[in-house]
């Protein structure tokens, strides 16, 4: 079973026409209703052929959409899609996302703006998701995705076998702690491109308070990445990071207890350990 999710928050102007659209690629629509105050609600509660899910309050984008993920994996879905209510996404390529899932056995499946839309990308958005992108592939350690960001995916519904809710952002980061998941717990990932259509609507992610929040949130990122990997995998990167952490910590109690030339060797064959895990997947 095909089952699309779509977050919303107050998107009165375009959520009845990404719904007709949506509906004839997927076999279930579910919609989270993310506590909007305009009147989104009432539109979605005219209708028919899909599924309401309302949020009394705003929560998030992230857990609108793993509210969407729980209800769809409650109604047996086996492939799962999440898709923008805000209209810049294309119906017509849930095909090939499907496609990958179903065909090129992929586990999850991510749209990728930049080889298709990047011309009609707004500057801000290009500095932005260079930014951020760039912290991704650092913290995580893979270097082939290309647009973390992007809301526009799909994957089977079995990798929440092993992905734990809890350690997924409610905010804006939620594909990007997502993607950290799947890479921790080995699944095959790909890239589709897609074209985006940027009309006047807002930006989902403010752009001062998502640049404020970037560096904070990659830095959890590593250590709950590193936390996953002990924990899962028995890493020895993860058992190094430790270490560097300890010695770090010793040399701020007590400088002359550990040399600052040690702390550096420990941190290079911990980005060493990070480049050979990524070449050898």
């Amino acid at each position: 079973m095909i089952v699309v999710i779509i977050p919303v928050f107050n998107e009165e102007k375009k959520i009845k026409d990404v719904v007709k659209s949506v509906k004839r690629y997927c076999d279930e629509l579910i919609i989270v209703n993310d506590g909007s105050n305009d009147h989104t609600k009432e539109i979605l509660e005219s209708l028919d052929g899909i599924t309401l899910v309302n949020h009394k309050s705003n929560q998030g984008i992230g857990s609108a959409t793993k509210t969407g993920i729980k209800k769809a994996i409650e109604i047996g879905a086996e492939y799962i899609l999440k898709f923008d209510g805000d209209g810049q996404h294309m119906s017509t390529d849930i095909p090939e996302f499907i496609k990958h899932l179903k065909e090129k056995n992929y586990d999850f499946v991510k749209g990728n703006r930049f080889q298709l839309s990047i011309e009609e990308m707004p500057l801000v958005k290009i500095i932005g998701n260079f930014v951020s992108t760039t912290l991704q592939k650092v913290v995580t350690g893979n270097f082939r995705i290309s647009d973390p960001n992007n809301g526009f995916i799909a994957f089977r519904a079995s990798i929440f076998d092993k992905v734990q809710y809890k350690y997924l952002r409610d905010d804006y980061f939620f594909e990007n702690s997502l993607l950290m998941n799947l890479i921790v717990f080995k699944y095959k990932i790909a890239e589709v491109p897609i074209k985006t259509i940027y009309g006047d609507e807002k930006s989902s992610i403010p752009l001062f308070k998502g640049s404020v929040m970037l560096l904070p949130i990659f830095i959890k990122f590593l250590y709950l990445k590193n936390y996953l990997n002990a924990k899962y995998n028995l890493s020895i990167g993860s058992l190094i990071f430790a270490i560097s952490n300890i010695l770090i910590i010793l040399r701020v109690i007590n400088p002359d207890f550990i040399e600052l030339g040690t702390i550096y060797i420990v941190c290079c064959l911990y980005v060493l350990i990070e480049v050979i895990n990524f070449l050898n997947d």
